[in-house]
């Protein structure tokens, strides 16, 4: 995996979402279901190398019983850190409307029609993807028994 050198830009807009990640999980949890045009989620992931348990809220679609979501960083020229801790450590946990749910991501293998999906939600999609150079990773989230 290569990094991307990060303009001082993108690491303000970095520091903005970590700073408002723990208040925007908090508005979710007291009732905030949607946002720009789509149903958020909360997804708490293990960080690669600390091993801490962090909390990220993030617009999802529905796929049957799984959840897709966009590792679109808010248009950040890098990959989010919450996809990276992932691609790690697979195994997660997603909160729905008050209910959790055990989760393992990977990457989703029909990326293009997932994609024309989350375009569908909100053109910001095209305007994240048209902001960065790499292509945006759509992740699915799938329900397991642990």
């Amino acid at each position: 995996m290569t990094t991307t050198e990060l303009t001082s830009l993108d690491r303000r807009r970095t520091a903005i979402m970590r700073a408002v990640a723990p208040v925007h999980s908090a508005v979710v949890r007291l009732g905030l279901r949607r946002f720009r045009g789509g149903e958020l989620l909360l997804l708490t992931h293990t960080g690669r190398r600390s091993g801490v348990r962090r909390t990220v809220p993030l617009l999802h679609l529905r796929d049957g019983a799984d959840y897709l979501v966009a590792a679109s960083n808010g248009g950040v020229d890098a990959e989010p850190q919450w996809w990276r801790n992932l691609q790690a450590h697979p195994y997660a946990e997603v909160e729905v409307r008050g209910k959790r749910l055990a989760v393992v991501a990977e990457a989703e293998a029909d990326r293009d029609a997932a994609w024309e999906r989350f375009r569908r939600v909100g053109g910001y999609y095209d305007d994240y993807q048209a902001a960065v150079s790499r292509t945006i990773t759509v992740v699915r989230l799938r329900p397991y028994r642990s």
